[in-house]
């Protein structure tokens, strides 16, 4: 009945969404592997369609009063609480006066520090950044001993044909902030995803390469570069194959116009991705536009293909078969609107899941190298820091510490560590006292680093001192 809850049993991460909407997120998180246990969203519709495609967990709730729901998510046990706070408030699309909307910012950093969830992640508009209502409500976290990574994601770059620029915050106990930033910037994709990208080649020849992930395409034309062969075999057309007659349409044309936002460009090629989906992105071009259009555009507005509703739910990551129901078109576009991406949500989830494992760690950021060569160490000794430093991250899990004193305690209780000879013990941490100076002097004014302080080892009796201080 519910075709898109998967994954659901022992060993998954339980997920609780606030704010879900129609079901975006959470069918990405499902897609990545969690576990989302409940969801909760103020507007009937929404929820019923979210019952209807995903799930019996969501519960109609009166998110301006989200403590009235803490007492049920603390209960749920949830490894992360995620959630995308209203955005009316911040958005370029409307007036940028922070009210009730803003105050959801804060009663989610209120729901999260009160669980104590080890992960969160919390979606907005990138305006949101620099908000007041985000001021207060990141303060709050980090005293919750949240590490912090902030990332300002195009989902053009994750799976999704569309400039969609967002702020995505995730946090962890205990981390330093921007543990997360390198492997979410790993992630993204070389080149943003196009309209024909997505919608696939209608011209003859076309050949089919079966897609690994929702996020790729299978169908190529033969005028353009196809994947990796050993990826992924060719193989004929499947059987029956037959192209959206709106999809064709769209590929003929070429161009499709998108109302835009505040003076934006109207008019886009299918070469590259679309604008913001908004509510009224179906719209054809009013005679205002038509009478002063952007003087980027490449063809007159009326010349442009018409997206259909369907299509503008597929380009914001909804599936062509998700159940929309017997409801308004301009509800229909206006929970298109609100949703985070499924593509972008899964690939977040996806980054999230490979550190909750410790499948991956976080790089090291900035010139480590060079900098322990201009501290008196040769270069290949260098890079045995810095490759000692990766070791050590690795019998973390990947973590990395707000408290260098923490990390330090956490590698001593490493499973593994103790098997370990004494020397390799030993440059394991100094590598990892190395990298924090390192770190440290990137907040510093920028001078020489002290080889004596930097490299000396850490004697046995530091480490027992350390550990009686904890």
């Amino acid at each position: 009945m519910y075709k898109y809850m998967i994954g659901h049993g022992r060993g998954f991460v339980r997920a609780v969404e606030l704010f879900c909407g129609a079901g975006g997120m959470s069918r990405g998180l499902v897609d990545a592997g969690f576990e989302v246990v409940r969801a909760y969203d103020a507007w009937p519709i929404a929820v019923e369609t979210y019952r209807r495609n995903i799930g019996p967990h969501v519960v109609e709730a009166d998110l301006n009063n989200l403590l009235s729901i803490v007492s049920q998510i603390s209960t749920l046990a949830p490894d992360i609480v995620c959630g995308g706070p209203p955005c009316q408030d911040y958005s370029l699309a409307g007036r940028r006066q922070e009210g009730q909307n803003a105050s959801m910012t804060i009663a989610f950093a209120i729901v999260v520090t009160t669980v104590r969830p080890q992960w969160f992640l919390m979606e907005n508009v990138v305006q949101a950044q620099k908000s007041q209502a985000w001021a207060e409500a990141r303060a709050m976290l980090k005293r919750a001993g949240y590490g912090l990574s902030e990332s300002k994601i195009n989902a053009a770059y994750y799976g999704v044909p569309q400039s969609r620029r967002r702020l995505f915050v995730i946090g962890r106990l205990g981390e330093k902030d921007g543990f997360l930033q390198s492997a979410i910037a790993a992630k993204a994709s070389a080149a943003p995803m196009s309209l024909r990208q997505f919608f696939g080649s209608a011209v003859p020849n076309t050949v089919f390469f079966p897609a690994t992930s929702d996020a790729r395409r299978s169908f190529y034309s033969a005028d353009e570069s196809a994947p990796t062969i050993p990826e992924r075999p060719i193989r004929p057309l499947p059987e029956g194959h037959r192209y959206h007659p709106a999809d064709v349409a769209l590929l003929e044309n070429g161009y499709v116009y998108s109302r835009p936002v505040r003076g934006g460009r109207g008019v886009r090629s299918i070469d590259e991705p679309i604008a913001t989906i908004t509510r009224t992105s179906w719209e054809r071009p009013t005679p205002r536009y038509l009478g002063a259009p952007h003087h980027l555009d490449p063809v007159v507005a009326t010349d442009t293909a018409v997206l259909t509703v369907d299509q503008i739910a597929r380009i914001q990551g909804f599936p062509a078969d998700w159940a929309w129901g017997d409801i308004a078109k301009r509800d229909i576009l206006q929970m298109i609107a609100n949703a985070v991406p499924a593509p972008v949500a899964r690939s977040l989830g996806e980054v999230i899941l490979e550190r909750h494992r410790g499948q991956s760690g976080p790089a090291i950021e900035g010139h480590f190298v060079d900098w322990l060569v201009r501290g008196g160490r040769n270069r290949a000794t260098a890079h045995n820091v810095k490759a000692n430093v990766g070791r050590a991250r690795r019998l973390l899990g990947g973590r990395t510490f707000a408290d260098a004193g923490h990390e330090l305690l956490a590698l001593e209780t490493a499973s593994g560590f103790d098997a370990l000879p004494k020397n390799t013990r030993s440059d394991l941490r100094r590598a990892l006292a190395v990298l924090a100076e390192f770190e440290a002097s990137k907040l510093r004014k920028p001078r020489r680093p002290r080889r004596s302080a930097a490299l000396r080892p850490l004697e046995p009796e530091s480490a027992e001192a350390l550990k009686q201080a904890a």
